[in-house]
């Protein structure tokens, strides 16, 4: 998988959130399948400029934002295995109990 599109999948997963959007919802708003959602999310796969053009407006967010890598979060994703960050999109919006015991667990595991 590419950085690019890791990256651009951490970022629309983020905006994603950030408008309180599931990925059918984005998928509806944008006309876009939830598959190729979804594929870009995982990095799987790059959009074109026009899914890229309809994505931005669904999320009413400049284009330029999909590219905007500069935070933590996406280079530390970028950088993890794929699994790390199913775990993370796993753990997003859990409560503060869910994701101790999820954390308790792994310690567990990983001795």
């Amino acid at each position: 998988m590419s950085d690019i599109k890791k990256k651009l999948g951490i970022r629309l997963y983020q905006l994603r959130n950030e408008a309180g959007m599931t990925q059918a919802k984005l998928a509806e708003k944008s006309d876009l399948s939830i598959d190729l959602i979804s594929r870009i999310e995982r990095g799987d796969r790059a959009p074109s400029l026009e899914s890229i053009s309809r994505i931005a407006t669904a999320l009413n967010v400049p284009p330029v934002q999909l590219f905007n890598f500069d935070g933590q979060e996406i280079q530390a994703m970028s950088n993890a295995p794929f699994e790390v960050l199913e775990l993370w999109k796993l753990l997003q919006g859990r409560r503060s109990k869910q994701v101790t015991l999820i954390a308790d667990i792994a310690k567990v595991i990983l001795k």
